[in-house]
């Protein structure tokens, strides 16, 4: 019996569209340094109000707002 396969997440970038593999399938979470890489090279202008939230706010919080968690069946 083959062993069930992990559903595959990436995020969507809601500034614009890409997706981008930053999933982190042992810890269940995203990899998030390469989501704010993205954020910091793609979008600088865009990034400094979210970069001054994550200060004081939780970092994957913030980015939630930024990216969308998209499942390997709704991927384009």
């Amino acid at each position: 019996m083959a062993p069930e396969r992990l559903p595959r997440y990436r995020y969507r970038c809601r500034l614009c569209g890409a997706e981008l593999a930053a999933w982190l399938p042992v810890a269940k979470a995203p990899d998030t340094p390469r989501l704010l890489q993205h954020l910091g090279q793609r979008h600088p202008g865009q990034a400094g109000p979210y970069l001054d939230r994550m200060e004081t706010e939780c970092i994957d919080t913030v980015l939630a707002e930024v990216f969308d968690l998209v499942e390997e069946n709704e991927m384009r």
